[in-house]
């Protein structure tokens, strides 16, 4: 299988550089490019208490500053390991809806997400977003177990 395009989202979680060690190994082997994005959903999900006051906006600027910050440590570390064909995106919103959206808007090949091992009562009650993805993705997606 070519991949020409591989999509990793990272949240700085222990279980999000496991999928980009993954992600970056693919990548690395199949000379295609990899795309690791960050969404940053604190701001979508406290909009029904955000206001224009500037607390609010000094707090989201913050929250993006962060997630810049969170993906140029990623790039940083797959640098690290030799991978060279790399970009960085910074999205708002939903964390589901965001990386079907990059996925589609790229055409990518393979999206690679760490998971944990919930049973499917687990994901039930707690929702994934990796299943969530799974179901809407456009293409494959890579579930990296730890």
């Amino acid at each position: 299988m070519e991949y020409r395009h591989i999509l990793c989202p990272v949240d700085g979680t222990e279980l999000s550089e496991a999928g980009l060690k993954h992600a970056v190994y693919l990548s690395k082997i199949t000379g295609g490019r990899l795309s690791i994005l960050h969404v940053v959903e604190k701001w979508y999900r406290a909009a029904d208490m955000a206001t224009d006051s500037p607390e609010w906006q000094k707090i989201h600027e913050d929250w993006v500053a962060k997630g810049r910050e969170l993906l140029e440590a990623e790039a940083g570390k797959s640098r690290e390991y030799g991978l060279k064909n790399l970009q960085t995106v910074l999205r708002e919103g939903d964390a589901t809806h965001e990386i079907v959206a990059l996925a589609v808007e790229q055409k990518a090949d393979l999206i690679v997400m760490a998971t944990h091992r919930y049973s499917p009562v687990g994901k039930l009650f707690m929702g994934s977003v990796t299943d969530k993805v799974s179901r809407h993705a456009p293409c494959p997606v890579m579930w990296v177990f730890t």
